[in-house]
């Protein structure tokens, strides 16, 4: 990723903070929606099941169920007379029971025989150790008359009856609860109020005569309820969150039938002969298996007729049975392992932050690490959600804070994907027209935009001209000299383009480019070589096309040719003009020297000259291009002396000839710098006859580099040179 200054550092962290934190309010007041609640409620389900049963062997909590096969083989089908239910609490108390909790509410008369309601009193009364459950009932009644239509609701008190309620020396507990809105029940009430009388919860009330709690022992506190020993939290309102211990049939279960079945009763399946007594019997019954002493036994219905089941966090099919919950409930209080959550002004800066850190990473970091980050957190805070549940009962929020983050991500990418593309755009307005598609995804993929005033680059400065250019002025009418520069910059800039380089500007005829700016190209002097090479060979091919156009063209554009200067250095490139308009282009005097190249190239009769630098940069990747020594000189308006070389051509494209004129070229200049007068002429007079361009042959050639140089040793041999003379020659024109 593109190195920020702080001015953009800042702004990316002002842009990512309000982002973030709008997705944060954003997925705080979305989560409050249906879906999304349901969503959390089964994510807390799942806990629930990673987490698994918690283990029940301490629990002092008995079931005896009213089944299916309790009413097949009892003798009077359900409902039951209630002098059954007087034995089920006289024989568990004679097992030791400590509690009875009897799910099951007898608001009716005995439909058998009033008797039957005295023996249950009877029991009740004698053993002092029983809850019988009620209910307080929202009633809601509707008035469809055509001339009236009418709401109301009002609440119902459904109780033991009479006999019942003043036999039993304990109040009643309800057993209404309160399904979340899928249907699950995870919720367990505490209390709740008709009129001005408060009625507790059928568990609680068990809890209550189990511990021997005082009624003043039971009060509200900070945000929960004090039951004796017991600060239960709440979850809502008058609620606390049931931490279900495990599946249906966790605790143990006995059947109702089994526990009345003593010698003096007779199911279905006993006769006067034939009788089994499961209570009593001394060598099997469960009286004398001490499986009720000091338990706490709740008695419920488990009849599918009765559709007393609920779906639980480990029971989505529907199939816990209620007086089972009311277990799970009691036994999460007897344990005290709550199920808790923050309130709710943490959870709201948990959102926050969640959404604040996933816009602020997608907006420092790396498109590919900030997601790898992202996707890091947000399976580390899935896991401390997790690990806080199984370990301390803490239910950290996890849909709003995983939306926030996803939003906060969406978010950041979005607005990143916009930036991009608009810088994108930038850049292509900017490079699109003078760089080749390639080059200006490259500056998109790297981020590094010049800086406006420039910056320091190492580049290969490229300049051609046209040989004799105003002579076509003259030739050729505006539009067929437009016509003829278009296809020929076309034709020139097409190659340079896919060689890399950058188009800086084309001054009439000529053409100066970039090699390695605006972005780094590893081999950009080679490239610059090989694109000077092609431009040569691609002229070569259009002389030929308009030879072949017949007298559209007249004959000085057969004939056309072009001079191309390079050289390798340190310059400045970026964007330079005024504050509103501007170009991107070099400067520097290794710009300029590459176009003293260009129109020195003409002094030797060449139409490729390149420096040193070019030279040995190009060499390091590949030979394909072969190069000539030329001379060493001081350019007009320099002081430095640089060693010049032809580029001849691709060395696939040299003649027998080439190879022997550059070697004799090469002796010769040898010679030269040794002062080796003599030597030298031999040498540069033989190369004079291989060179490729001859005065008087070739148009436009009025010398080649054989002739230049030996002209000058016929002149040095007549005005020799200082005695420490380098050999460099100074050029007093450009």
């Amino acid at each position: 990723m593109k190195s920020k200054s702080g001015k953009d550092l800042t702004k990316t962290a002002i842009i990512s903070s309000l982002t973030g934190l709008a997705a944060g309010l954003l997925a705080f007041f979305i989560t409050d929606l249906p879906p999304l609640r349901t969503l959390e409620l089964k994510w807390i389900d799942s806990m629930f099941e990673i987490r698994g049963p918690r283990s029940l062997e301490d629990a002092p909590i008995v079931l005896v169920a009213v089944s299916e096969q309790s009413d097949f083989e009892l003798p009077v089908k359900f409902p039951y007379p209630t002098s059954y239910y007087a034995r089920l609490i006289d024989n568990l108390n004679h097992a030791g029971a400590a509690v009875i909790g009897i799910d099951i509410v007898f608001d009716k008369a005995d439909i058998y025989h009033p008797s039957n309601d005295s023996a249950f009193a009877r029991a009740m009364a004698e053993h002092g150790n029983v809850i019988l459950a009620g209910d307080v009932r929202r009633e809601v009644q509707r008035t469809s008359h055509a001339e009236l239509r009418s709401t109301a609701s009002g609440q119902q008190l459904v109780q033991p009856i009479p006999l019942l309620r003043d036999a039993n020396p304990n109040p009643w507990g309800f057993v209404a609860v309160n399904r979340d809105r899928d249907g699950y029940l995870r919720r367990y009430p505490i209390v709740t109020s008709h009129f001005e009388s408060d009625y507790f919860a059928f568990s609680l009330e068990v809890l209550r005569v189990f511990e021997s709690i005082h009624p003043d022992e039971i009060h509200p506190i900070d945000n929960g309820y004090r039951i004796g020993r017991h600060q239960i939290p709440l979850w809502d309102d008058r609620n606390f969150f049931i931490n279900y211990a495990g599946y249906p049939g966790s605790f143990p279960e006995y059947n109702f039938s089994d526990v009345i079945d003593t010698e003096d009763f007779l199911t279905l399946n006993e006769d006067e002969f034939f009788q089994i007594n499961a209570f009593d019997d001394p060598e099997f019954g469960l009286l004398y298996q001490d499986i009720f002493r000091d338990k706490i036994v709740l008695v419920g219905a488990t009849m599918p007729e009765l559709h007393d089941f609920y779906p639980t966090p480990f029971a989505p099919n529907g199939n816990m049975p209620g007086y089972e919950s009311h277990a799970n409930a009691l036994q999460t209080v007897l344990s005290e392992a709550y199920i808790t959550r923050p309130a709710l002004f943490y959870t709201f800066l948990t959102v926050l932050f969640c959404g604040l850190t996933a816009a602020l990473l997608l907006g420092f970091l790396d498109i590919r690490l900030g997601s790898l980050v992202w996707s890091m957190a947000l399976l580390a805070y899935i896991y401390a959600v997790y690990t806080l549940f199984a370990g301390y009962g803490i239910i950290l929020e996890l849909t709003g804070p995983v939306l926030a983050m996803v939003l906060g991500f969406g978010s950041s990418v979005g607005y990143r994907f916009l930036t991009e593309q608009r810088e994108k755009q930038r850049i292509q307005n900017m490079f699109g027209t003078y760089v080749s598609p390639e080059v200006v995804n490259r500056i998109i993929a790297s981020g590094q935009m010049p800086r406006l005033g420039g910056e320091r680059t190492h580049i290969t400065a490229f300049f051609s001209d046209i040989q004799g250019f105003s002579a076509f002025s003259e030739k050729l009418t505006p539009e067929e000299l437009v016509e003829l520069m278009n296809e020929y910059l076309t034709a020139m800039t097409d190659i340079l383009i896919e060689e890399g380089g950058t188009l800086d500007k084309y001054i009439g005829d000529a053409i100066v480019a970039i090699f390695g700016a605006p972005v780094k190209l590893e081999q950009h002097a080679w490239h610059a070589c090989v694109t000077a090479a092609r431009i040569l060979e691609r002229q070569a091919a259009l002389r030929q096309k308009w030879k072949s156009e017949g007298d559209k063209w007249p004959a000085i554009v057969h004939g056309m040719q072009t001079r191309i200067g390079l050289n390798s250095g340190e310059v400045i490139t970026g964007n330079m003009g005024s504050q509103k308009r501007f170009n991107y282009t070099m400067m520097g005097d290794d710009v300029n020297l590459a176009a003293r190249c260009e129109s020195g190239a003409k002094s030797y009769g060449v139409y490729a000259m390149v420096t040193d630098a070019t030279r040995r940069l190009a060499e390091q990747h590949r030979q394909e291009v072969v190069f000539r020594e030329l001379d060493r000189i001081v350019v007009k308006g320099r002081t430095r002396p640089v060693t010049m070389h032809e580029l001849v051509d691709f060395r696939k494209n040299c003649t027998d000839d080439d190879v022997r004129c550059l070697e004799l070229y090469n002796r010769g200049l040898h010679a030269y710098y040794n002062q080796d007068w003599a030597q030298a002429i031999t040498m540069f007079e033989q190369a004079a006859s291989l060179e490729r361009y001859q005065p008087g042959r070739d148009a436009g050639i009025d010398t080649n580099p054989s002739l230049v140089m030996m002209n000058r040793v016929r002149h040095l041999q007549q005005h020799p040179p200082v005695p420490d003379w380098d050999g460099v020659f100074v050029m007093t024109s450009k």
